[in-house]
C-alpha cells in the first residue's frame, strides 16, 4: 500500500477545509492508498523558537507532537494540506505546523541531505478555501507558503484547488456539485481517484 498523509490545518471542527478534504478522500482507492488524517487543532505541539537547535543535525530539539510527524513528511508518497485563509495567510495553528518544518529546511538546504525516500516522486498537494468572493490572489500566501514547505519535505509541488465565497459553516458542501469534476480532474495524476 501507498500512503497519504491528509494534513487538516484548520482550528475549526467541521468547517469547509475540512469538509473539503473529506470529499476528497472519498474518492481515494482504498485499495491502493492507505489514508493518514492528521488534525492540527488535536496535536500538542510548539511554534519554532527559532533556537538554532536543528542547525548541526537537521533535527528540531523540541520534544512534542512534531516528532512523529517528521518521518512521515519524509516518507509519505503523497501530503494534501487543507487549510483556510485567515487575514491572507493560513491560520496561526497551521503556520506554527509548517514554521516547525525548519529543521528539514536545515537538512535539506544547510546541510545538504536528500529528503524522502527513494522511489516515484512524491507530490503534495493544496486545498484551501476563504470566504472573499471574485479572486485567486487572496490565495497568495497560502500558496507560497505551501509551496516552501513542500520543498523542504522533498515533496514535489502537485498544485492547488481553491475555493472562494465559502465563510459560513457548510457552504462548501453547497458548492459539491461544481467542485466534484474539476477537483477530480485536478487530482487525477496526483493520487488514483474513483468516480
Amino acid at each position: 500500500m501507498r500512503r497519504l498523509l491528509a494534513i487538516y490545518g484548520s482550528p475549526r471542527k467541521t468547517g469547509n477545509s475540512e469538509r473539503l478534504l473529506d470529499f476528497f478522500l472519498e474518492k481515494i482507492d482504498i485499495t491502493i492508498w492507505e489514508v493518514e488524517r492528521l488534525y492540527l487543532r488535536e496535536m500538542n505541539f510548539s511554534y519554532c523558537t527559532e533556537c538554532g537547535g536543528c542547525e548541526k543535525t537537521g533535527r528540531c530539539i523540541l520534544q512534542d507532537d512534531m516528532q512523529p510527524v517528521y518521518e512521515k513528511l519524509l516518507s509519505y508518497e503523497r501530503v494534501v494540506l487543507s487549510l483556510p485563509v485567515f487575514f491572507l495567510g493560513p491560520p496561526s495553528l497551521a503556520k506554527a505546523f509548517i514554521d516547525r518544518g525548519q529543521a528539514l529546511w536545515v537538512k535539506k538546504y544547510m546541510l545538504g541531505e536528500k529528503q524522502g525516500q527513494p522511489g516515484p516522486a512524491r507530490k503534495g498537494f493544496l486545498l484551501s478555501v476563504c470566504g472573499f468572493k471574485g479572486s485567486e490572489k487572496i490565495f497568495s500566501c497560502n500558496i507560497s507558503i505551501v509551496k516552501a514547505f513542500f520543498a523542504a519535505c522533498g515533496l514535489k509541488y502537485a498544485g492547488e484547488y481553491l475555493v472562494d465565497g465559502v465563510d459560513h459553516r457548510g457552504d462548501v458542501e453547497r458548492r459539491f456539485p461544481v467542485v466534484e469534476k474539476r477537483l477530480l480532474e485536478l487530482l487525477s495524476n496526483f493520487a488514483q481517484v474513483t468516480v
